[in-house]
């Protein structure tokens, strides 16, 4: 089965409309998104209305909480602040409703996915190194944990030989192993690199393959600007911090 697996597409309608026509490509079986459908850009609406086309199961990520008020707004910094707002006294009902059922955890046979951490995944928390990998392969019970939230795409392996980061972008799984593969963000990437990030899983050939895309990041930055969201939203998206 190949799973089309995303994250953070953060209402960039740009970046995720490429993303979408990438995955139309790849004959994808089941689509899974972790999460923060919404925040930081200016299209959260349209980005809602696409992800509803493609029938994922949807993750809850703490701006689609925060929007609809399941997640304290005190727990974001100004300019997120200012977003998760902005976007709240726009949603529509059947968008929140929408939002509303997005769940915390999801696993099939062989993975599981949250948006950030099975360290309790309704409070958000990190991945961010070893020390909170290593905590999450102690709770890990599948071979593959699934997230987002730093908006950095990298992965973990953990077996015999302890805990190691892995560099590259295709992946074979090895018996034995359990992994930690972070999605990166489709709207906001903040690895240093600005292109918008995608991950496919294919269970058949033991395969996770990482793909970055570009998409049209000017068109996405003035539209923040426009809307009068703050200006760091804008400048970030063009280096990818």
């Amino acid at each position: 089965m190949r799973y089309g697996i995303f994250s953070d597409v953060h209402g960039n309608l740009e970046a995720f409309e490429e993303v979408l026509k990438f995955y139309k490509k790849e004959k994808i079986d089941k689509y899974i998104f972790l999460g923060d459908i919404v925040g930081y850009g200016a299209n959260p609406f349209e980005c809602i209305a696409l992800l509803k086309n493609i029938n994922p199961v949807c993750i809850a990520g703490n701006h689609d909480f925060a929007v609809i008020d399941k997640f304290s707004i005190n727990y974001f910094n100004d300019y997120a602040k200012e977003a998760i707002l902005w976007t709240k006294n726009r949603i529509g009902p059947q968008d929140a409703l929408f939002l509303n059922n997005f769940i915390l955890q999801f696993e099939e046979n062989d993975f599981i996915c949250v948006h950030g951490s099975l360290n309790n995944p309704g409070k958000f928390n990190y991945i961010l190194g070893f020390k909170e990998a290593r905590t999450n392969f102690s709770l890990l019970a599948k071979q593959l944990l699934f997230i987002g939230h730093t908006h950095r795409a990298e992965a973990y392996s953990f077996g015999n030989d302890g805990i190691s980061r892995i560099a590259s972008h295709k992946i074979k799984l090895t018996l034995g192993k359990k992994y930690i593969i972070n999605v990166g963000s489709v709207g906001q990437p903040r690895d240093h690199n600005r292109l918008a990030s995608l991950c496919i899983y294919d269970s058949k050939t033991n395969m996770v393959f990482f793909r970055r895309l570009e998409y049209n990041i000017q068109k996405a930055a003035n539209k923040i600007l426009e809307a009068g969201l703050p200006d760091i939203l804008a400048e970030r998206l063009y280096d990818g911090r």
